[in-house]
């Protein structure tokens, strides 16, 4: 996993970073073989799901 930091569009663990910008994961870690994935967040639930066509939704 590599974290972006603010302003160079790459890998920075410098100590002038002052934010993380990005953190990309691949789909397939998340949802692996399944279709959907329910996320919590601020006690609200969603459910992102890949469509037949490849997709991704997230729906609250």
């Amino acid at each position: 996993m590599q974290l972006l930091a603010k302003g160079t569009g790459q890998g920075d663990t410098s100590a002038s970073t002052t934010r993380e910008v990005a953190h990309e994961v691949n789909s397939k870690e998340l949802l692996g073989n399944s279709d959907q994935l329910v996320i919590r967040h601020e006690q609200r639930r969603y459910v992102l799901r890949r469509t037949k066509s490849g997709k991704l939704i997230l729906n609250a």
